[in-house]
């Protein structure tokens, strides 16, 4: 099987990782910078602005899905999977299998993580209510 040249389809998927990448990153900046800043706060003893007051961050991203860097990083892989569909041509192929495992592993990622917010911080609850895991749209019930 001989190389072939990269087609459109290959650009847009390359496109969209590095999307995603960006998004991973900002949501990581987001949450390093807000706790950092709380943590300047307490350090210096001084009262916590309403901001940081519930003890996560629940804006910018995370005020859309309560796990945006999971949910970049899980699609990241998911796009390295539709890479291997462009390179092969077929939908049912080997590389499925580690995007599948990868989003298993976020999921169980997130179910450990939640389970320590809701016991630090009372607000949690409300906002695991409000806001979704990783897809930011909310089904009606």
């Amino acid at each position: 099987m001989g190389a072939s040249p990269l087609s459109w389809v290959d650009y847009l998927i390359a496109f969209i990782a590095i999307t995603f990448v960006i998004i991973e990153t900002i949501a990581d900046q987001q949450q390093w910078n807000f706790q950092k800043e709380k943590r300047r706060f307490m350090e210096a003893g001084e009262p916590l602005p309403e901001k940081y007051r519930k003890g996560f961050v629940d804006n910018g991203l995370w005020g859309m899905v309560r796990h945006p860097n999971y949910a970049s990083e899980q699609s990241i892989w998911i796009v390295f999977y539709f890479f291997s569909v462009s390179a092969t041509g077929l939908w049912l192929n080997w590389s499925v299998i580690g995007a599948i495992l990868l989003i298993l592993l976020f999921y169980g990622s997130s179910n450990f993580s939640e389970s320590i917010s809701i016991s630090k911080y009372p607000d949690y609850e409300d906002y695991k209510e409000k806001i979704p895991r990783f897809v930011p749209l909310r089904l009606r019930s």
